[in-house]
């Protein structure tokens, strides 16, 4: 399937989402960062999240294959079974998002790209399959903020989300606290305590990773001059900007791309 430019959502079942070609930025929870082709995630039911397609290579139309199930799939009968013990404990890990990475995403790939041609049994049976090759990989990561869902409640959630909506259209713009405030009702001194609780960060901290997860794909994805690639994610002093990156990635923009370079 082709991925589309979506509000942040959530649904009540797991979902399991594998980029095929196209860059942008991805939110679970209260993590945004930028994916690119071979990304994997695993999500959690009622978890907010969105794929915000920014590009492609020359030629290549965006695509991912996007997996939904219920947590019941085979049943609870056979999911109480202690051989399938460790696929529930990745179901609750899931409930914060996993992305996965390292050689056996190639295994899981080909995996999902067989379930497209085949009946709901072989589907469920390759299901099983690419459980197995997630349980056995130690190359993974946990996204959103440990104490998103803990410490926060559905009405914080709901504003969470609507933050991290106004942010990712609006990032490469000059934002302002009271503008985001505004957005959730909030004077600018609760905000800033209610963001700071629920996430661990402050707006600005969490603003900068975004737009230097931007300014990283267009490095690595683009010849763009460093000059204009600073403008595009939201700076307007290059200086600043150059600061600002090395604070993040510890290297400045270009020897970030050279590095980039010599690894691809």
């Amino acid at each position: 399937m082709t991925p589309r430019t979506h509000k942040i959502h959530s649904h009540k079942n797991f979902e399991l989402n594998y980029i095929i070609s196209g860059w942008g930025n991805r939110i679970v929870g209260d993590n945004m960062e930028s994916f690119s082709r071979g990304d994997l995630v695993l999500l959690g039911p009622n978890l907010p999240h969105c794929w915000e397609v920014k590009g492609v290579s020359q030629g290549i139309s965006p695509e991912c294959i996007t997996i939904h199930f219920h947590e019941d799939f085979f049943g609870q009968k056979v999911l109480q079974s202690p051989e399938l013990s460790p696929v529930i404990d990745l179901f609750n890990k899931s409930s914060k998002g996993i992305q996965f990475y390292g050689e056996e995403i190639l295994d899981v790939s080909y995996i999902l790209h067989k379930m497209l041609k085949v009946n709901n049994l072989r589907k469920l049976i390759y299901l099983l399959e690419i459980f197995e090759v997630l349980l056995r990989t130690d190359s993974s990561k946990v996204l959103a903020h440990t104490g998103y869902f803990d410490e926060t409640s559905p009405e914080e959630n709901k504003r969470l989300t609507t933050v991290y909506e106004y942010i990712l259209v609006n990032f490469s713009k000059k934002i302002k606290l009271e503008d985001v405030a505004e957005q959730c009702h909030l004077s600018p001194s609760a905000f800033c305590r209610f963001f700071e609780r629920s996430t661990g960060k402050t707006l600005f901290n969490y603003l900068k990773e975004v737009r230097i997860g931007y300014a990283c794909k267009l490095l690595q994805d683009s010849d763009m001059l460093i000059s204009d690639i600073c403008y595009q994610s939201g700076y307007n002093n290059l200086a600043h900007f150059n600061n600002q990156f090395k604070e993040i990635c510890s290297v400045t923009p270009g020897q970030y791309r050279k590095n980039y370079q010599m690894l691809a």
